[in-house]
């Protein structure tokens, strides 16, 4: 039988999907990795890691996310350097932006609940990738002789 503990992460795993499916538009997937990703670990087969895939059809790449929550109760959340390094690298191997995503457990529903966090070279990426994709459609437009 499935711990306690495990049970929370696997209910924040399902709750994370839902949200996203409920308030991003268009998503091409979001779905969560049986096992949370501990069969693509022991494996060794990079696709099957992290506990959650996110597909936009905006993005060439897709998003890995570790999801994480209960460390700390409904006021803080302790983030570990551990779980970064560990998506990051999973992320790497599988060609994807890596995530991390946290739950503030027994928050009210009035404030923040809900959190993405990410490094500061996936941050960077992020934003160069739109500003990229800005530029393109400026050019493209500029083209078209609409100044």
């Amino acid at each position: 039988m499935v711990n306690k503990e495990k049970r929370k992460g696997i209910s924040w795993e399902k709750q994370f999907v839902e949200l996203i499916l409920e308030r991003i538009d268009d998503v091409n997937k979001a779905k969560r990795i049986a096992g949370s990703g501990a069969i693509g670990t022991i494996l060794e087969e990079p696709l099957l890691t992290g506990d959650v895939i996110l597909e936009f059809p905006g993005f060439s790449k897709k998003f890995r996310v570790e999801c994480k929550t209960g460390y700390g109760g409904s006021k803080q959340l302790t983030l570990k350097k551990e779980w970064f390094d560990k998506i990051i690298e999973e992320a790497k191997n599988s060609y994807s932006i890596p995530l991390l995503a946290c739950k503030f457990l027994d928050a009210r529903e009035n404030g923040t609940k809900y959190f993405i966090s990410l490094d500061i070279n996936t941050f960077v990426e992020i934003i160069n990738y739109v500003n990229n994709l800005k530029r393109e459609l400026d050019l493209n437009y500029e083209s078209m002789g609409n100044n």
